[in-house]
């Protein structure tokens, strides 16, 4: 390829970045809103933390757009890519918590439905969006079968990440403060008889809906950002 087309070409996948990175902006800010009007109608802060935790899953996509925008160099992958890892999980977590949704005597549960399900949607785009962008890299540099291996790799230990978050209760940086105690109770359930059908069965359903919503984003010819 020329190098002006390369360069043209780079350019159009900057610009469809960038686009795409506004468009999830756009759709958070307003999620957050539907969380303020709720608080000013109630004055309850119970939902607040779906905030927290749409921040939280915005920092994968901030770490894959680092690396995808470093390209293949050692360093960039080594620091960015482990730390891309670790945070993914937060991105799917945020569609579990759809378990929030019940009834209250003050909100019209339909307000309550549309919040959570906004949350979800944005979270799954942007686990979705930052695995592509990985996904892209990893391919670029070993081929397409060592990616797609990947692309399956990468669900699976986030179906687990999530399975850890929303039962076992600990946090993507426990990692770093806590991490014996996180292996012990990862361990613990994998191990015991009676937690290892729960955490397989949870794990394995969050991951193939990881995987048949990537194959859908994957498909759509639009977003092939390396093209």
């Amino acid at each position: 390829m020329d190098p002006s087309d390369l360069k043209k070409a780079e350019a159009g996948v900057n610009r469809r970045l960038v686009l795409i990175a506004l468009a999830l902006a756009f759709a958070s800010s307003m999620a957050v809103m539907l969380v303020v009007l709720r608080l000013m109608y109630t004055g309850e802060l119970y939902f607040a933390f779906l905030v927290w935790n749409l921040f939280l899953a915005w920092l994968p996509f901030l770490f894959a757009m680092v690396v995808y925008g470093g390209g293949e160099r050692p360093l960039v992958l080594g620091v960015m890519g482990p730390l891309w890892l670790l945070f993914l999980p937060n991105a799917l977590y945020l569609v579990t918590d759809l378990i929030h949704l019940y009834p209250w005597d003050n909100v019209p549960f339909w307000y309550d439905a549309i919040m959570l399900f906004t949350f979800a949607l944005i979270g799954l785009m942007l686990g979705l969006m930052s695995l592509y962008l990985v996904h892209a890299v990893v391919a670029r540099r070993w081929g397409a079968r060592v990616g797609w291996s990947f692309v399956l790799a990468t669900s699976a230990l986030s179906g687990l990440g999530v399975y850890i978050g929303r039962f076992l209760r600990w946090n993507s940086w426990d990692m770093f403060t806590n991490p014996l105690r996180v292996l012990a109770d990862i361990a613990v359930s994998l191990l015991h008889p009676e937690l290892f059908l729960k955490t397989m069965v949870t794990t394995g359903l969050l991951t193939a809906v990881f995987i048949l919503a990537y194959v859908v984003l994957f498909m759509t010819p639009r977003l092939a950002l390396n093209e």
